[in-house]
């Protein structure tokens, strides 16, 4: 029986992203990355919630930076099913990750918003550890993330990581890149 995209996620993508690297905060999961409209002084999400937000660690005790977002599908569609959808949460920056990588469990693609290059589908078990984005994030933006001048992109929140959404850390970063 084929798996339909939750159970793809569970049973197919998590555990590759462990074993990848991507653990603990360095994986955010379910993030909403539509639009947030205000109708009856009520917030209203709008659109879908992307599926991971991988993020890089600077410094050890450093704030986790957001360098990519993965779509899951159902393992029986194509590894690049998710694609557009990914693309369309990093193109209207509400999350600002330069990467968008779309997998069926099985396979991924790999977009990469600096080139517009998007990578054939390739096994799971080749899909780009944390060392490895975070080394094509810091050639393309020309500044490692240990620079003394990239140092508040890693500043830890004084309160705690969870009293900043996700789109307050996008502009925050933006900014600072």
């Amino acid at each position: 029986m084929l798996r339909n995209e939750a159970a793809t996620r569970i049973d197919l993508i998590d555990p590759a992203l462990r074993a990848r690297g991507w653990t603990g905060d360095l994986v955010r999961e379910e993030i909403t990355a539509g639009a947030i409209d205000i109708v009856g002084g009520e917030a209203v999400r709008r659109g879908k919630r992307a599926d991971y937000v991988l993020r890089v660690r600077p410094v050890p005790e450093g704030q986790p930076v957001a360098v990519a977002v993965l779509e899951a599908k159902a393992e029986h569609l194509p590894p690049a099913h998710g694609l557009q959808q990914g693309k369309g949460y990093a193109a209207a920056k509400r999350l600002n990750v330069p990467f968008v990588v779309a997998s069926n469990g099985h396979q991924f693609v790999l977009y990469d918003a600096f080139s517009g290059q998007t990578s054939s589908p390739r096994p799971m078990v080749e899909l780009p550890t944390p060392n490895d984005l975070r080394a094509r994030y810091e050639v393309t933006k020309g500044f490692a993330l240990t620079d003394e001048l990239a140092r508040p992109l890693a500043q830890p929140y004084l309160q705690g990581e969870g009293v900043r959404r996700y789109y307050q850390d996008a502009a925050i970063r933006a900014v600072f890149e």
